[in-house]
């Protein structure tokens, strides 16, 4: 039975204390509206550090004479800012250290993986620097250091993001109106001084009311946590169903919070926001309601994927290929990356990364969405440990090796396949397509279902892609095998079904071919011995890509595809 979609979502959620920002008048400096610091206390993320009391939440916490560093010597580095929520962004402040950027950009993003150069600077001089033409809405804003100043690295004493917030008003679930239920505190995590607790039956509820200031989409998120039982509630908004079931998956854990999430569109005024429990198991814990304004979904973007790509070599070498298809992914000069594993050669140990993948690939890193490979399990210092180190928080965003992320009207699915059999992987895998809003799906690991090169089809997939099949998604990526492939849509048992999904092997970032050996009955086009990356064109209804060898060649072209 083919699962039905409605517009509602499911994501990770950490317990942020965020602290009320310090709200400017600024008719005064030429401004014509009031603008808030939307940047000081919020989750910042960086490139890299110098060392631990060089973080990077130290250039966005009030406190001039603390700092974030990068890693020295090397170029580019970046350090980003998540404000919560879409704003309107007026102006940046950059207080450098001694460690300054000579040329930089300013980047927006919506989602935090799809940017947008909002402003560039060259001939810099270090110290403050105020930047007024830097304006746009965004929810993540980057400084991206293209040439540092001095001979060190990066550092600043303060990242300050001005603007008007569009933030989430948050309305705590015991402040509510409760029906059948009770205000508890003995889990930890929640956020305000406590969580309402369903009664375990039909129709007990918590209803709040939120204040609207203009008419628009707004994504009404409630914060919830639960053991391992779906709790789906019905959804309401001033007596009207918006959602009849909307999936409170199973957390794992009474005291991890998750949010789920359903999209409305609300004119301006007072509103009641019900969420009604369906079964006999009542309601999840609910913490809260967070109401914000819904951001334009990217319409188009582009992505270049490769998998099995930097062999313990450099460019002075000239049979070296990672330096080649590099050059060729930054030609194509893609919103983001996606690697499918082995991305670094022999055992993946963090001196490996850095020598060799970092000096070619690493200039990615700001936007890469990686998976780790077999290749990737085998460093002497432990299982994935020189992936996970090296890639930092961006291979593990959600704290394991899987995770998810939407970009316009897709939802990608990054996989860890060397733990297919980690029953919290797939239990995860389940409860994000359960909760997906997006119309298109793509997911990617590193062992291929099917493959017609060495290593052969891998049956480690198949209860994966049979997971997949279930929720209609539409494209998968794969690595392992060292050559180019490309799949007509088929199920989990290789028969070709229109309903299907379509499966790309692209293991020919950098690392040695494979022969071709054994060609499966849905293999449209197949090639070894070409070097190259994937390059994926993604619409809100389809996608289409080209393999591209590193000479700039375009090898193979895809039919174009409608998302299921």
């Amino acid at each position: 039975m083919r699962l039905q979609r409605i517009r509602r979502s499911t994501a990770l959620l950490s317990a942020i204390a965020v602290g009320l920002a310090t709200a400017l008048t600024t008719s005064d400096l030429g401004w014509a509206a009031e603008e808030t610091l939307l940047s000081q206390g919020k989750p910042a993320s960086a490139s890299s550090i110098e060392d631990s009391a060089l973080t990077p939440d130290l250039a966005v916490d009030g406190d001039p004479s603390t700092r974030w560093a990068s890693a020295e010597g090397s170029d580019p580095q970046w350090i980003q800012v998540d404000l919560g929520a879409a704003a309107d962004v007026t102006r940046l402040r950059l207080n450098w250290e001694a460690a300054y950027a000579a040329s930089y950009r300013v980047e927006f993003s919506p989602d935090g993986t799809v940017w947008t150069t909002a402003y560039t600077a060259s001939g810099g001089t270090g110290g403050v620097e105020d930047i007024t033409s830097a304006a746009g809405t965004a929810r993540y804003v980057r400084v991206v250091g293209t040439e540092r100043g001095t001979a060190y690295g990066y550092s600043l004493w303060e990242f300050e993001v001005y603007g008007q917030s569009r933030a989430p008003s948050d309305y705590q679930a015991e402040d509510a109106r409760i029906g059948s239920g009770r205000v508890d505190s003995d889990h930890s995590g929640y956020t305000g001084t406590g969580f309402v607790n369903y009664d375990n039956t039909i129709g007990s509820y918590v209803e709040w009311t939120v204040t609207v200031g203009e008419s628009r989409d707004h994504d009404l998120r409630f914060r919830y946590a639960n053991g391992k039982t779906d709790r789906p509630m019905r959804i309401a908004v001033d007596g009207t169903v918006v959602d009849s079931a909307l999936p409170f998956p199973g957390t794992g854990s009474w005291s991890t919070w998750r949010a789920s999430s359903v999209t409305v569109n609300l004119d301006p005024g007072t509103h009641t926001v019900r969420a009604t429990a369906t079964t006999s198991d009542g309601g999840p814990n609910v913490d809260r309601l967070s109401l914000s304004a819904g951001s334009p979904p990217q319409e188009s973007f582009t992505a270049v994927a490769a998998g099995d790509i930097a062999e313990q070599c450099t460019a002075s070498s000239s049979s070296c290929v990672h330096p080649k298809t590099a050059d060729r992914a930054r030609a194509i000069d893609p919103d983001f990356v996606i690697t499918m594993g082995d991305n670094q050669y022999d055992d993946a140990r963090l001196e490996d990364f850095q020598n060799y993948y970092d000096t070619t690939w690493g200039r990615f890193n700001p936007v890469v969405k990686p998976t780790p490979g077999n290749h990737e399990s085998y460093d002497p210092a432990g299982f994935e440990v020189g992936y996970k180190e090296y890639f930092g928080s961006t291979a593990t965003p959600e704290g394991e090796t899987w995770y998810s992320y939407d970009v316009g009207n897709w939802h990608f699915i990054a996989l860890d396949s060397n733990i297919f059999d980690d029953p919290d992987q797939i239990a995860w895998l389940e409860a994000d397509l359960a909760a997906n809003s997006q119309s298109c799906v793509a997911a990617y690991w590193h062992h291929p279902l099917y493959s017609s090169g060495g290593h052969g089809n891998d049956p480690v997939s198949r209860p994966v892609w049979d997971r997949l099949l279930d929720y209609d998604a539409d494209l998968v990526l794969n690595g392992h095998d060292h050559h180019y492939e490309r799949f007509a849509p088929q199920n989990a048992h290789g028969d070709h079904d229109p309903d299907g999904i379509v499966q790309i092997v692209g293991g020919m970032g950098g690392a040695h071919p494979y022969d071709i050996e054994n060609p499966q009955p849905n293999s449209e086009f197949r090639i070894s011995g070409s070097f190259g990356v994937v390059k994926l064109d993604f619409t809100p209804d389809g996608y289409s890509w080209d393999y591209v060898d590193h000479t700039g060649d375009v090898i193979d072209s895809s039919p174009e595809y409608t998302c299921h």
